[in-house]
């Protein structure tokens, strides 16, 4: 599975008059409040407590060097995935940075990072990223009802499968996936293992970010209109003092270690015999035809995979002697 790029941006000491930047995005209208900012779109985000995001989105980028300075999330009412995101506690939002440099240095280190067991998506939050057609797969599930699984869950399943490596993945809906593999090899691999979900092509234009944001422009102004403090948002006192005088905020960092992926033993189709069947072929023949790729219909797992499950088994038979 693809990460992060490693390491930690060049770290800046900042000064109160960041917080108030003047040079406007050459992007945006001038007059637009939010032209002296730069947001990146922050998806799969994994949050308990949904009123807390601010806080912990802030405290986290702040352990990278990076001041945060707004964070949006969309009107529940006005975004129909809202409630599947809670379901799995893994939301999307606009954050805003102080400077061109910031925001670029949060997409270089911190997209694809793991965030409490969740590969984090860090996009332009004003430029459109779209999917490579050649090494991606629109997956609906099966049975969406029965395998409610985040991303990460899905991404987990194709590598334990078959060892396809992801570069992008994102969930559209409860039942539709959209994945970007790291390789054509890649994709080809997870399509002859994949069986819980029927595989589509994904259309040219296809964004990675499920909004930008001029999709949202007025979603924003009703949000400052109706609370001015939004464009004045608090960043928490240790994480501000810290990026103030020079030095990293003193953050557990307990996001690293410890995992909120659900633990799922078995990802299949459930269901009598020709049921199940009947599902198991509308994925053979999409796989076929949009793809060219045959559906091993005798294996679950890949040959690779095969073998390092021989060889793990008589490691253990090996250890009792």
């Amino acid at each position: 599975m693809a990460g992060p790029n490693y390491g930690m941006p060049a770290f800046h000491r900042y000064t109160m008059a960041d917080l108030r930047p003047t040079m406007p995005d050459p992007r945006c209208d001038p007059q637009f409040p939010l032209a002296n900012y730069w947001p990146v779109y922050l998806g799969n985000f994994w949050c308990d407590v949904y009123q807390q995001h601010a806080a912990r989105i802030q405290e986290y980028f702040g352990s990278k060097g990076l001041l945060v300075r707004m964070v949006f999330g969309r009107n529940p009412a006005c975004d129909p995935y809202f409630y599947e995101q809670r379901r799995c506690n893994c939301y999307d939002f606009l954050v805003y940075f102080v400077s061109r440099q910031d925001a670029e240095n949060a997409v270089y280190y911190c997209n694809r990072e793991m965030y409490y067991g969740h590969r984090l998506n860090v996009l332009s939050g004003r430029t459109p990223e779209f999917f490579n057609i050649t090494k991606s797969v629109k997956y609906t599930l099966v049975q969406p009802r029965r395998l409610e699984i985040a991303e990460q869950a899905f991404e987990r399943y194709i590598y334990n499968i078959c060892r396809a490596r992801t570069r992008c993945i994102l969930k559209h809906s409860d039942e539709v996936i959209l994945v970007e593999y790291c390789s054509t090899q890649d994709r080809t691999m997870a399509l002859r293992y994949c069986k819980i979900a029927v595989p589509e092509l994904v259309a040219l234009n296809q964004m990675k970010q499920r909004f930008l944001e001029r999709d949202v422009v007025r979603e924003l102004m009703v949000c400052i209109q109706s609370n001015p403090a939004f464009i004045n948002m608090q960043t928490p006192g240790s994480v501000l003092h810290a990026l103030l005088n020079g030095y990293l905020p003193q953050n557990t960092m307990s996001w690293k270690t410890l995992s909120k992926v659900p633990s799922i033993q078995k990802i299949r189709v459930f269901g009598r015999g020709i049921k199940r069947k009947s599902s198991y072929q509308r994925v053979y023949t999409q796989a076929k035809q949009m793809f060219g790729v045959d559906v091993d219909k005798q294996n679950i797992f890949s040959e690779e995979v095969r073998e390092l499950k021989k060889k793990r088994k008589y490691d253990i038979k090996m250890e009792q002697y």
